[in-house]
């Protein structure tokens, strides 16, 4: 089986992009979870975050399925849906150039702007609870919990390039308090009026990513509850910016996500015969 490819990077949160419109992946999910885990693998694979497929959907331009490097699905990606977008964009899908897609968490539309960044309207967003305090790897944190799309936990450091972003991320991120499904976790530090920096720890991942577009926007939603006010500009581990929106609406806010995407290249994956029997149908 040979799989066709783009490698996407969303301020440097980078994923192996499959126009899947005519399925040909493995829908049992042992075998789709190992055959991630080969793509993503960064030594013996072609490396990334997570595999971002593009499929057919009856009532909007495509729909988004998202697979973290672990193998496991998510329900969103916010860097994910951006560099999907401008994957279905340059495809030409949608219209004057917009786009509108189904997730597993509702409904999006994106736009690409003049400068070429993607921007993403994600929707309905609750704001940051309450301040809390977890004790994990020996020490205690104060910070606050959000879910735009998927959990977070945003926690406040003095400084931030010397967090250890893996031991305490790590310690946080599979905390019974966040169970069953854990939580990323975001380590945040405000660099001026409606800045913020941030490093993330991923599920999924296990480790340190350099951009996490969910992170951003649960950043911004820390900042806000902070006393900042909409837009929020969020300073990436890889030294991109990402721009945040928050319109109030209802009891939340009505978010949006914006800011560079890249395509490094394109390519073949060829899975091995033996491995590539579980799936049929795949284009040669």
């Amino acid at each position: 089986m040979t799989i066709r490819f783009v490698k996407m990077h969303g301020a440097a949160n980078d994923f192996v992009v499959i126009d899947h419109r005519a399925p040909f992946l493995p829908e049992d999910e042992a075998a789709r979870m190992a055959l991630v885990r080969r793509l993503c693998d960064r030594r013996r694979g072609v490396g990334a975050d997570g595999v971002l497929l593009l499929d057919r959907d009856q009532d909007h331009d495509f729909a988004m399925r998202y697979f973290n490097a672990d193998g496991g699905a998510a329900d969103f990606c916010g860097n994910g849906a951006r560099c999907l977008a401008r994957f279905a964009l340059d495809l030409g899908l949608g219209r004057a150039g917009e786009v509108r897609f189904a997730t597993p968490v509702g409904a999006m539309r994106a736009r690409r702007g003049a400068d070429g960044a993607i921007e993403v309207a994600v929707g309905e967003v609750d704001g940051a609870g309450a301040v809390e305090t977890v004790a994990a790897a020996g020490r205690e944190f104060a910070g606050r919990a959000s879910r735009p799309g998927v959990p977070h936990f945003v926690v406040p450091v003095d400084r931030l390039e010397q967090a250890p972003v893996a031991e305490w991320g790590a310690a946080l991120r599979r905390h019974p308090r966040f169970a069953p499904e854990g939580a990323n976790v975001d380590f945040v530090t405000r660099l001026g009026a409606g800045r913020v920096a941030i490093r993330t720890y991923e599920r999924g991942v296990e480790g340190e990513t350099l951009a996490c577009g969910s992170g951003a926007i649960a950043a911004a939603l820390w900042a806000v509850a902070e006393g900042e006010r909409p837009p929020i500009a969020v300073r990436t581990a890889g030294g991109d910016e990402l721009q945040v929106g928050l319109t109030p609406h209802r009891a939340g806010w009505e978010a949006s996500l914006g800011g560079p995407t890249a395509i490094a290249y394109r390519g073949e994956w060829t899975e091995p015969a033996g491995v590539a029997s579980a799936a049929t149908g795949a284009p040669a």
